[in-house]
């Protein structure tokens, strides 16, 4: 192997410490200022993102802060809308049970009247109705036709005769 030949290790020394040298001074001069320079850059845009997190935050805080008074204030609007609202559908509940009320009292009393009425009605037909049973009752036991007048007297006597 070439090598490993030691007469021509001074000219492998050489080459190397030309070819390092070079090497060297292509890091140096190109490869390390724009290796620092892209960390330079990505450590700026970090710094940079950050500050504008911290500013989106606290704009984000004050939106809620915003959002959240609004948001109690149309709360408590809803509130007194819903109590305003109670109030009025109460007032109205209450005059349309009046309204009912007095329509109700004035149909009992009506009602009451038309039962008056014809009670005092049937009541007139009943001595009519009484004396017709009477009559036919009497027909069918006895077979024979009553006189009108003894049924009209029989009815009145049996009418005024107090019930126990």
């Amino acid at each position: 192997m070439p090598q490993f030949d030691t007469s021509t290790f001074a000219s492998q020394i050489f080459w190397l410490v030309v070819t390092f040298a070079i090497v060297f001074v292509f890091v140096w001069r190109v490869a390390l200022p724009r290796i620092a320079a892209t960390l330079e850059d990505r450590q700026r845009k970090i710094a940079d993102d950050l500050a504008r997190a911290s500013e989106l935050a606290e704009q984000t805080d004050e939106v809620m802060a915003a959002y959240e008074a609004r948001l109690a204030d149309t709360r408590a609007n809803a509130h007194e809308e819903l109590h305003a609202a109670a109030t009025r559908s109460a007032a109205e509940a209450e005059k349309q049970y009046a309204a009912l009320a007095e329509k109700l009292g004035a149909e009992t009393a009506a009602a009451r009247e038309r039962i008056a009425a014809e009670s005092a009605a049937a009541a007139g037909n009943i001595d009519e109705i009484a004396k017709d049973i009477a009559r036919q009752a009497v027909e069918r036991l006895i077979g024979s036709t009553p006189d009108a007048a003894a049924v009209e007297s029989a009815v009145a006597a049996s009418v005024q005769e107090p019930t126990s």
